[in-house]
């Protein structure tokens, strides 16, 4: 990664890391589209003004291999225009989508945000046609809240080839135990409450243990696509824990997801030292 792209990402880590557990919108300072390719900006994939998207396409003939982005931010907070180095996927020869979606404050969910994910990776495969993107080449690639939606588009076994999570919630049934770390190696009952407010549940025990449930890629049905998992081993966002819970999850379900932890890493992307990039090189680009 570059030194701009660092410099981007840590500024963003520090500015959203600490927000999962907000329940007002926090606004996002957009950064330049520094790009050298075709843009298709606030793409509709539905009516909410959240439902939008941006297709970035290489100035080379397509179709082109392509990563869905899902930004971070805690499900609160984040924007698609923020946060994913563009230029240097395209330079590479990927098409980028970068995908905003509803945040989980009331009265919309987690929920929400994840059936937002699912739409817009549809829509993408849907018109593909429409930018020049290859549909048999389409990777989704999320960090932090937005790496738990990757990883909700992977149980969902949409016809994607490839996905990479890093830095992810993966578990919200564990976060309603006030004993699991997770924030900042808190524990206890401002997470719970934190939990059970993205969630929308409020003090219903029975309903936010279904809500967890669903809104847990390691609780749910394993789906089959390729799935990177990367966490840095001193992530003081989301624990590494939530990493194991969802591969020892798939491997007990027979799938063969890998897991990389970045034993000195942090709440990264891990773009280069997770393998992500080399992983849809693979699988993408050949």
């Amino acid at each position: 990664m570059t030194t701009r792209v660092s410099v981007l990402v840590a500024l963003l880590v520090a500015a959203l890391g600490a927000l999962w557990w907000v329940q007002e919108p926090v606004p996002v300072e957009r950064t330049p589209a520094l790009v050298g390719a075709d843009a298709h900006l606030d793409v509709e994939y539905g009516s909410h003004e959240f439902q939008r998207l941006d297709v970035y396409t290489p100035d080379t003939p397509g179709p082109h291999p392509t990563v869905i982005w899902l930004h971070p931010g805690g499900w609160v907070a984040g924007d698609k225009a923020a946060s994913m180095p563009v230029w240097e996927w395209t330079e590479r020869g990927y098409a980028i989508v970068s995908v905003n979606y509803r945040y989980a404050i009331a009265p919309h969910t987690v929920a929400d945000s994840v059936d937002d994910a699912l739409a817009a990776v549809r829509h993408v495969l849907d018109h593909s046609a429409d930018w020049q993107l290859d549909p048999d080449r389409v990777g989704v690639y999320g960090f932090s809240a937005g790496g738990h939606l990757a990883a909700m588009v992977a149980h969902e076994r949409l016809d994607v080839a490839a996905v990479a999570v890093a830095g992810a919630p993966t578990d919200f049934l564990a976060l309603l135990d006030p004993a699991v770390p997770f924030f900042d190696g808190r524990t206890g009952a401002d997470v719970v409450s934190a939990t059970r407010a993205l969630l929308g549940c409020g003090d219903r025990i029975d309903t936010c243990r279904d809500l967890a449930v669903e809104a847990s890629p390691a609780q749910l049905p394993a789906g089959t696509v390729d799935l990177l998992i990367v966490h840095g081993a001193r992530d003081h966002i989301v624990d590494v824990d939530q990493a194991h819970r969802l591969h020892d999850h798939l491997v007990a379900s027979g799938q063969t997801p890998t897991l990389v932890v970045i034993e000195d890493g942090g709440h990264d992307p891990h773009v280069d030292e997770g393998g992500i990039a080399e992983f849809f090189d693979e699988r993408l680009l050949s």
